[in-house]
C-alpha cells in the first residue's frame, strides 16, 4: 500500500481542480501495480487498487469460501528434512504406484 495517502474531502469543493490532480495521481499509480490509501474526512476509507490485483482477490476469496477446495489443498504432508528422509518418501510414493 502507498506510504503517501490520497487525500479526497467532500469540505473542500472549491479545490476540484487539485482534487482532479489527486486522483489523476492515484490511478496512475495504481497503473504502476501501486494500491494506493484514499482518506476522506481524515479516515481510511477506500483504496485504489490495480484491476488484477482486485481479480486475484476475488479468485482468493472464491478458493478460501470453497470447503472442497480448501480440503484438497490442505498438505497433509509432513515437512519432509534430510536426504534419507527424502529417499524414504520416494521409495514409498514408488511402492504405492507399483501396488496401484
Amino acid at each position: 500500500m502507498s506510504e503517501q495517502p490520497v487525500t479526497v474531502s467532500a469540505d473542500d469543493l472549491h479545490a476540484a481542480s487539485r482534487q482532479a490532480a489527486t486522483w489523476d495521481d492515484a490511478i496512475r499509480r495504481a497503473e504502476h501495480g501501486e494500491t494506493v490509501a484514499v482518506i476522506a474526512h481524515g479516515e481510511h476509507v477506500a483504496d485504489v487498487v490495480p484491476s488484477g490485483e482486485l481479480r486475484r482477490l476475488r479468485e482468493t476469496i472464491e478458493v478460501l469460501s470453497d470447503t472442497d477446495a480448501m480440503r484438497d489443498l490442505a498438505d497433509t504432508e509432513p515437512a519432509v528434512r534430510g536426504i534419507d528422509a527424502i529417499r524414504a518418501l520416494v521409495a514409498e510414493r514408488a511402492a504405492r504406484v507399483t501396488d496401484e
